[in-house]
C-alpha cells in the first residue's frame, strides 16, 4: 500500500510541475530528481492505473484557497446576476459589472490551470495504458474502461475551458481552446484550436467513454449514461439539435433506475449522510465528506460569492401568458436556494454537480422543439416533466402550472430557458451559458436579465496575461480584451 501511495505522490507532483510552472526551463527529460519513479513506468499494472484515476477525478476537489476550483463553477453564475460578490474585490467585481480582467487574476488564472492541470493528468495515465497491455490488468475488461472514464474526465475539462475561454457559440471561430493530447514534457507553449476542431476532440472523447466506460460504478465515477449525455450537452451548444435531442431522449428513456428524477427537488441536495451520493438525479457528481472538501461548499454562500437578492424578481418576470392563461414560475426552488447559505452545497456531504437528470430533460425538449422548429407533444413533456416534479400543476388555472399545447415556438424556448435558470441555477453557471447561447442563436437581450452584460466579446472570460506572456505570445487572447 505504501507503494501505491508513493507512485501517486510521484505522478501528483510530475503533473503539478509538468504544467503549472511558469518558471520552467529546461525539459522534464533532462531533469532527475532523487527518490521519485520515472512516470513513464509508474502505471504498470490495474493497481498502479486505478490509482492514477483516482488522481485523475480528484482534480475536481480543492487543493488550496487558490486553486480555482470553485470559481470555475462560481464566476459564470456571478456573470448572470445569480451570484453576487459577497466582499470586495477587484476580481468579482469585473464579473458582476460584466467587464473581466485580464491582469493580475487569482480565480481566473486558477480556474483555467485548474483544468489543465486534470487534462495533464488524464494525458499521463492515457500515455501509460496506451503503453500497457491489458494482460497486465487482474480484470483484463477493466482496462478499457479506465481508458474511458479518463478520457470522459478530459472531455469534462475541455468543454469547461471552453465555454468560459473559448467562442463555444460560433463553431466557425478560430478562438477555441488549447487541445493537449500528450503529457507536458516542457513549459513549450502551442497555438490555441478553432472551436470546431476543439469540439471534434471532446466528442471524440465521448464517444469512446460511450462505447468503454463502465454501465454503473457510482455516480462519483464516470459512466456510459453521463458520457452519452454529456455529448447531447455539447451537441445543443454546437447546434446539432436533431443528435442532441437523439441522445438525450436515449438517456431518458433508456438508462434504467439507477438514473432518473429523483420524486422530490429537495431530496436532490440532502447533505445530510453519504447516502445522498447515491440518488438516481446524478449523472455524475464529485462529492466531498467530513474533513474531505471539494471546496465550492467554502465559497457559495458569504464567504466568496452571494445568493443576489434580484433573482427572485428575475424569475418572477419570467411570467408567460399564455393563450390568457399567466403561467408562472414556482418560488420554492428559488427561496430553497437561497433562503439559506449553501443549500446546494451544504456540509457535511457537499456535491459539485457536473450533470443531473432535469438538465437532460430540458436539453432534450430545446433541442426537440429546435430540431423540429415546433413544439413537439414530446418536447412539450419534458419540460413538464420537470415542473411536475417541482409541484406544478395542471388546472388549467393561472399560476404554477404545466404548459399548454398552445404555447408557441418562442414562448417554449424561453420557457426552457427559465426553467433550466430555475431548476440548476448557481450549480454550474449553466444559466449564464444559455444566455449567451440564447444571444448568438436567437438574438436574445442578454440586458434584459443583466443590464451590465452590454458587451458580447465579454461575454467569454480573458486568457489571463500571465499565462500569454509566460507562453512567449503563443497563445492569442479573446477579441475585446
Amino acid at each position: 500500500m505504501k507503494k501505491i501511495k508513493f507512485i501517486y505522490k510521484c505522478l501528483f507532483c510530475l503533473t503539478v510541475s509538468c504544467f503549472t510552472s511558469c518558471q520552467l526551463t529546461e525539459d522534464i527529460d533532462d531533469y532527475e530528481s532523487l527518490f521519485t519513479l520515472n512516470a513513464f513506468d509508474a502505471i504498470a499494472d490495474e493497481a498502479s492505473a486505478e490509482l492514477a484515476l483516482v488522481g485523475a477525478y480528484s482534480g475536481f476537489k480543492q487543493r488550496s484557497t487558490a486553486s480555482g476550483l470553485p470559481e470555475l463553477f462560481m464566476i459564470p453564475s456571478v456573470l448572470s446576476g445569480v451570484g453576487v460578490s459577497a466582499r470586495p474585490s477587484v476580481e468579482f467585481d469585473a464579473y458582476q459589472n460584466n467587464d473581466p480582467t485580464s491582469q493580475n487574476t487569482t480565480s481566473n488564472l486558477g480556474a483555467y490551470t485548474r483544468m489543465y492541470d486534470l487534462i495533464n493528468r488524464c494525458n499521463w495515465l492515457i500515455q501509460g495504458l496506451n503503453n500497457l497491455d491489458s494482460s497486465k490488468f487482474d480484470n483484463p475488461a477493466r482496462y478499457a474502461e479506465v481508458l474511458a472514464e479518463t478520457k470522459a474526465l478530459r472531455a469534462t475539462a475541455n468543454f469547461y475551458l471552453l465555454r468560459l475561454w473559448g467562442q463555444f457559440y460560433d463553431v466557425n471561430s478560430i478562438y477555441g481552446i488549447n487541445i493537449r493530447t500528450a503529457p507536458a514534457l516542457s513549459s513549450e507553449a502551442f497555438p490555441r484550436n478553432s472551436v470546431a476542431e476543439t469540439y471534434d476532440a471532446i466528442t471524440a472523447d465521448l464517444d469512446e467513454a460511450i462505447a468503454n466506460a463502465p454501465d454503473f460504478t457510482s455516480k462519483l465515477g464516470i459512466s456510459k449514461t453521463y458520457a452519452k449525455a454529456l455529448k447531447a450537452k455539447v451537441l445543443l451548444y454546437k447546434g446539432e439539435f436533431s443528435q442532441a435531442a437523439t441522445l438525450a431522449k436515449d438517456v431518458i428513456d433508456n438508462s434504467g433506475a439507477n438514473f432518473a428524477l429523483a420524486s422530490t427537488y429537495a431530496e436532490i441536495f440532502d447533505n445530510s449522510s453519504e447516502a445522498t451520493f447515491s440518488s438516481s438525479e446524478y449523472l455524475f457528481i464529485t462529492g466531498g465528506g467530513p474533513g474531505v472538501f471539494i471546496g465550492i461548499e467554502n465559497f457559495w454562500g458569504t464567504f466568496f460569492v452571494a445568493p443576489s437578492s434580484t433573482f427572485p424578481s428575475t424569475v418572477a418576470a419570467g411570467i408567460t401568458d399564455v393563450g390568457g392563461q399567466m403561467i408562472s414560475y414556482d418560488n420554492n426552488r428559488v427561496s430553497s436556494m437561497f433562503g439559506f447559505d449553501n443549500f446546494k452545497f451544504g456540509r457535511p456531504y457537499p456535491k459539485i454537480y457536473h450533470l443531473r437528470m432535469a438538465e437532460v430533460y430540458l436539453i432534450f425538449a430545446e433541442a426537440n422543439a429546435r430540431a423540429n422548429n415546433s413544439v413537439t407533444l414530446e418536447a412539450l413533456d419534458a419540460l413538464n416533466a420537470v415542473r411536475l416534479r417541482a409541484g406544478a400543476t395542471t388546472t388549467g388555472g393561472d399560476g404554477f402550472e404545466t404548459y399548454p399545447a398552445t404555447i408557441s415556438l418562442t414562448q417554449f424556448l424561453d420557457a426552457v430557458r427559465i426553467e433550466k435558470m430555475v431548476e440548476v441555477g448557481g450549480e454550474s453557471g449553466e444559466e449564464w451559458f444559455d444566455l449567451v447561447r440564447f444571444h448568438f442563436v436567437d438574438g436574445f437581450d442578454v440586458t434584459t436579465i443583466k443590464a451590465s452584460a452590454t458587451d458580447p466579446d465579454k461575454f467569454i472570460l480573458p486568457i489571463d496575461l500571465q499565462t500569454i506572456e509566460a507562453g512567449g505570445n503563443i497563445i492569442e487572447q479573446n477579441p475585446g480584451y
